[in-house]
C-alpha cells in the first residue's frame, strides 16, 4: 500500500514533520512563558527554585542540542521512513484513533527501555547524563537535553517502524513525549494523588533525578509509569530529593557538559594496561572502570552527608555579559533552524560553529570564581 495513504492530514503533517521549524514556533514560546511563570512564583513565594547561572547553563545545553540536531535529525527521520517503507510488518493508518493510542503506548514502551538502558551502560550514559547534571530542578532543566541522546536511542525507535507506525506518527509521538516531559521538571507542584504511579508526574520525575540511594535509576517512564511498575523500577517520592549526578560536572559550561562522561571513559580507556578493558569499558555498567585505573586513580566516593551544591560567583559584569551572549546565540539558533531548508551546508556549519563558540564563552564567564565546598567525584548512573 502506498505510503501516501497513511500520512496525516496536511495541516497536522506540517506541524509534526518539520521538527526544526514548527517545534520552535509552537513550543519554545510556551516553554519560556512557563519558565517565567515558575520563576515569578518561586520569587514571590521565596522558594529559591532558580539559580541564574545554572539556568543559563541548562538553556545553553538546549541550544547546543538543537543546533547539532540540525545536521542529524533529518537523516534519522529519513532512516526511520526507509525502514518503515521496506521492512514494516504492516502499515497502520494514521487516520485511526486506535493507531494514535497504540503509537503512544508503543513509543512510551520503547522510550522506557531506551531511557533505562542509557542509565545502565557506560557509553549510553554519556549521551544522557547531560540531562541529569543540573543540581537545580526547575523547568529549565527540562530543556537541558543531551545532544547525543536521540542518536543513541534511535536503534530502538526503529522497532516502531517495523511494527508499522509511519514516520509522521513517530515524529508526532516523539514531540508529544517531549512536550509532556517538560512540565515534569518542577518542584512547584506537589504530588498528584489521582495519577501518581499511573502517569508521569513532577513527583515521580523528581525521584528519577535524585541522587538519594533508593532513588537511583528509578522512574524511567515518560508519559506512563506502568512500565516502571511492571519491571520493578517504580519508586514513590518519600524523602527530600538531592538533584544531580554523583560524578559531578563542576561547571556551568553548556558545551563541555555533553562530553564530560565520554571524556572520562576515554581517559580510563587510554590509561588501562589491559587491552580488553580498553574496549569493554564503553559497554560495561555505568560507573565501571578497569581495575588498574581504579587502583591508581580512585574516584572519591559520593557521600550524602557531605554533599553541597556546586556554585560559582562571577562578577556582575560577567553574568550580564553571559546573559547577553545567551540571548545572541539563542536568536542565532532560531534563525538558523527556522531557515534550515534554503541555507547551504556551509552556512549552517559556520552558524553552528559561531553558536558553539558563543556558548563556550558564556560557560567560561559563568565558571569564573567557581567554588564548591566539598567537590564530590563518586560515580553513579543517576
Amino acid at each position: 500500500m502506498a505510503l501516501e495513504q497513511h500520512r496525516l492530514p496536511s495541516a497536522l503533517r506540517e506541524l509534526v514533520v518539520d521538527m526544526n521549524t514548527d517545534y520552535l514556533q509552537y513550543a519554545v514560546p510556551v516553554f519560556f512563558a512557563l519558565i517565567l511563570i515558575e520563576a515569578c512564583y518561586s520569587h514571590f513565594k521565596g522558594l529559591r527554585l532558580y539559580n541564574l547561572r545554572n539556568s543559563l547553563s541548562c538553556l545553553g545545553c538546549g541550544v547546543f542540542t538543537t543546533t547539532l540536531e540540525l545536521f542529524v535529525k533529518a537523516g534519522l527521520v529519513g532512516l526511520y521512513a526507509w525502514v518503515f517503507e521496506n521492512y514494516s510488518l504492516m502499515q497502520l493508518s494514521d487516520a485511526s484513533w486506535v493507531t494514535w493510542i497504540a503509537g503512544l503506548i508503543v513509543f512510551d514502551f520503547l522510550w522506557y527501555w531506551a531511557h533505562r538502558i542509557s542509565h545502565e551502560v557506560n557509553v549510553l550514559w554519556g549521551g544522557h547524563v547531560t540531562h541529569h547534571q543540573s543540581e537545580e530542578f526547575n523547568l529549565t532543566a527540562g530543556l537541558r537535553q543531551g545532544a547525543l541522546q536521540d542518536l543513541m536511542y534511535w536503534p530502538l525507535y526503529l522497532l516502531m517502524a517495523i511494527a508499522g507506525f509511519s514516520a509522521e506518527m513517530f515524529v508526532a509521538q516523539l514531540l508529544i513525549n517531549k512536550f509532556y516531559g517538560f512540565w515534569l521538571h518542577t518542584r512547584a507542584i506537589d504530588k498528584l494523588p489521582l495519577i501518581e504511579g499511573i502517569l508521569g508526574t513532577p513527583s515521580a520525575h523528581r525521584v528519577h533525578h535524585g541522587m538519594n540511594d533508593h532513588y537511583i535509576d528509578k522512574n524511567h517512564g515518560g508519559i506512563l509509569m506502568v512500565f516502571d511498575r511492571m519491571f520493578g523500577t517504580y519508586q514513590a517520592e518519600d524523602e527530600e530529593v538531592m538533584f544531580g549526578v554523583r560524578k559531578r560536572f563542576a561547571s556551568f559550561n553548556p558545551v563541555l557538559a555533553h562530553f564530560d562522561w565520554l571524556l572520562c571513559l576515554w581517559r580510563d580507556a587510554c590509561q588501562t594496561q589491559n587491552r580488553w578493558d580498553r574496549w569493554r569499558i564503553w559497554f560495561m555498567p555505568t560507573g565501571w572502570r578497569p581495575v588498574d585505573v581504579e587502583n591508581s586513580n580512585p574516584r572519591q566516593r559520593f557521600s550524602t552527608a557531605d554533599y553541597q551544591k556546586f556554585d560559582a560567583q562571577p562578577g556582575q559584569y560577567s553574568v550580564r555579559l553571559a546573559l547577553a551572549i545567551f540571548v545572541l546565540v539563542s536568536v542565532a539558533n532560531q534563525i538558523l533552524l527556522l531557515n534550515a531548508e534554503p541555507v547551504s551546508w556551509l552556512v549552517k556549519g559556520l552558524g553552528a560553529a559561531l553558536i558553539t563558540v558563543g556558548l563556550l564563552w558564556m560557560g567560561k564567564l559563568l565558571d569564573e570564581s567557581k567554588r564548591v565546598s566539598d567537590l564530590q567525584t563518586g560515580v553513579s548512573s543517576d
